[in-house]
């Protein structure tokens, strides 16, 4: 049987645009931009499943996050990741946004991906741009929090998700800069990504703090001046 992974190319553009037309006035840019994030959605191609693609049924509520390619065309997009924003997980009682540690998502992963999809580096346009620099995050939202301060950065779903043939990407930069989050599991991952990159630098931005809540509280230019740059 066909997985996703079998799929024309041009299905996940498709979808992509499908869901980046469904974005505007829905619950994903309201929380979008509860993250600070507003201004980078369109450069980003957010979505937001209202009506969904046959398929993806079970994506139906979710922000939509493509892994956008430099190369264009069919393909622009390599896969998609869906992270639920329901009311019911991502708000208090009082209907507040809670900051996403907070956030209960119980019977759910908060992350969704197509089946049969390994692992993937995102935002790869810092990788073949001329910088001394990048950053490394954990997952999306941090690398586009980080390229809203106008500091490159790149990001993988997690530790685990790190394959081999990832590492060569990195070689060129004189410094990777490694962001966890200010938790035990984030700080776990920045110790393994700069053991594996030997011009890895690890950033810790304080307890409870990830790039994109840093940037939140503290603002772009405390961020950059963090990291020295």
């Amino acid at each position: 049987m066909p997985t996703q992974q079998d799929l024309p190319k041009s299905d996940l553009v498709a979808a992509g645009k499908l869901y980046s037309s469904q974005y505007a006035g829905s619950r994903a840019e309201q929380y979008v931009a509860n993250r600070g994030l507003g201004g980078e959605a369109a450069k980003f191609k957010l979505g937001f499943v209202s009506k969904s693609m046959v398929g993806h049924e079970r994506y139906l509520g979710r922000l939509v996050i493509p892994y956008l390619r430099p190369a264009g065309g069919d393909a622009a997009v390599t896969t998609l990741r869906f992270r639920c924003i329901a009311d019911e997980c991502v708000k208090d009682p009082n209907g507040s946004f809670l900051q996403p540690e907070h956030e209960k998502h119980e019977g759910h992963g908060k992350y969704l991906g197509l089946p049969g999809h390994r692992p993937q580096l995102f935002n790869t346009w810092p990788l073949i741009r001329p910088s001394p620099y990048v950053v490394l995050g954990e997952g999306e939202l941090d690398p586009i929090a980080s390229e809203a301060a106008g500091v490159p950065a790149t990001g993988v779903p997690g530790v685990t998700s790190w394959r081999e043939h990832f590492t060569p990407a990195f070689v060129g930069f004189e410094t990777v800069f490694v962001i966890g989050d200010g938790d035990t599991a984030g700080r776990k991952f920045t110790e393994e990504m700069c053991e594996r990159l030997p011009n890895g630098k690890p950033i810790d931005l304080g307890d409870g703090y990830d790039i994109n809540r840093f940037t939140q509280q503290y603002g772009h230019e405390a961020y950059r001046q963090k990291l020295g740059v």
